[in-house]
């Protein structure tokens, strides 16, 4: 296992895999696979039910309303709590967000989309003692035994967390875990990291691990999975919350991916099937009359492409804008242009890397229909996106 943070990479003493020395470790960067497909239902924790969302009336986490355990019991679809404890549900708001980082100089944020978990991996005078919190899920399908399996998460200390440890792991079960208590699970997680989480800088880093499974494990569950005696913990130099706010060690997860060695990805758009390289038409995107501001109707289907690119993170998309024939073509190419580049910009917004992201316009040289009804020109008014895959 290892963890990286953009470019750069930091080896970690893990349980559950070979040590690689460094030329070895550049070495197997080179070759990493491809992800294949994912069977983590709901990686990015963006798809909820039981809508609208209610407001926490503990303020619990300050500028976040909605956050808490009842959304993540309540409103997350196919996630679960493997104990009594309250895993919860991190749910970005926008003006909530400006509010904090007006005060801070670090904020809480899904890595991509609006929404991540968030879970207490260490609470000193918690009741009882060694209170953990865990998230569980039940996967597409069985692991296939004997099979190699790749495993990884994105994770990144919570503001208000005045500790960081270690012991972030992973632990497969054939059938549901669903035990009476709140303190830690005494299970052994196939896969573990041994070492501080972020103890220099509170950031989105990448846990990564392979292993190859004995049986058809069925369910994951993620936490710390260790005892006080043997978890790390030490103050976090950097603590930017409430003085009056007691220590304890706290993570967000998100983008939680799992795939073994020979499984293809299906690409899912808004529960349908789309192909690699084939346009798909975002046919519920609209505009101002004559200018590239989105409407609010807009928002539900550019929602669903930030969630399709955040369970496909192997997946770029280009984004082409088109006009009908009316006006002149110069200014229907610089339209489509504008139009393309603002729902670019609001899928950066919503926590999508630029660098999958490229935009161009078309004007009025592609239609699909002809220019000669209101209907032929309404279809030609339109923004697609094309997906293709990239090297992770």
């Amino acid at each position: 296992m290892h963890l990286i943070d953009g470019p750069q990479m930091t080896r970690m003493p893990v349980t559950g895999i070979v040590r690689f020395s460094l030329l070895f470790l550049l070495f197997w960067i080179m070759l990493t696979p491809i992800a294949g497909q994912n069977l983590v239902p709901n990686p990015s924790f963006e798809h909820l039910r039981n809508l609208p969302v209610k407001p926490n009336p503990k303020k619990n986490f300050e500028y976040e309303l909605k956050s808490g355990y009842l959304p993540y019991l309540g409103n997350l679809m196919h996630w679960f709590a493997a104990t009594e404890s309250t895993p919860d549900l991190r749910i970005s708001d926008r003006e909530g967000l400006k509010e904090c980082i007006r005060r801070y100089q670090t904020c809480d944020q899904a890595r991509t989309g609006n929404n991540c978990a968030g879970i207490m991996t260490h609470m000193p005078q918690g009741k009882p003692s060694s209170y953990r919190e865990y998230i569980q899920v039940k996967l597409h399908q069985p692991l296939r035994p004997g099979v190699l399996t790749y495993v990884e998460l994105w994770v990144s200390k919570e503001r208000q967390a005045k500790l960081i440890s270690n012991n972030l792991g992973c632990h497969f079960s054939m059938g549901k875990i669903n035990v009476p208590t709140k303190s830690f699970l005494p299970l052994k997680p196939q896969l573990n990291c041994d070492t501080f989480i972020n103890q220099y800088l509170k950031q989105w880093v990448k846990l990564e691990w392979t292993f190859t499974p004995d049986t058809s494990y069925h369910f994951v569950q993620i936490g710390n999975f260790k005892d006080d005696a043997q978890t790390m913990t030490q103050a976090f130099k950097d603590y930017t919350g409430s003085s009056y706010t007691p220590p304890y060690a706290y993570y967000l997860i998100d983008d939680v991916r799992i795939w073994q060695e020979g499984d293809s990805e299906i690409l899912r758009f808004a529960d349908q099937e789309v192909k690699e390289d084939q346009p798909v038409t975002l046919d519920h995107i609209e505009f101002e009359t004559d200018r590239s501001t989105l409407l609010e109707a807009s928002i539900q289907q550019l929602d669903q492409l930030v969630i399709f690119l955040a369970d496909h993170p192997s997946v770029q998309i280009q984004i082409h804008g088109h006009t009908d024939d009316q006006g002149s073509a110069a200014y229907n190419q610089a339209l489509s242009e504008s139009r393309a580049q603002a729902v670019g910009a609001f899928l950066i917004e919503n926590g999508i890397e630029a660098t999958r992201i490229q935009t161009a316009g078309y004007g009025e040289t592609r239609p699909i229909q002809p220019n000669d009804s209101e209907d032929g020109r309404r279809r030609n008014r339109r923004v697609e996106f094309i997906p293709s895959r990239h090297p992770e």
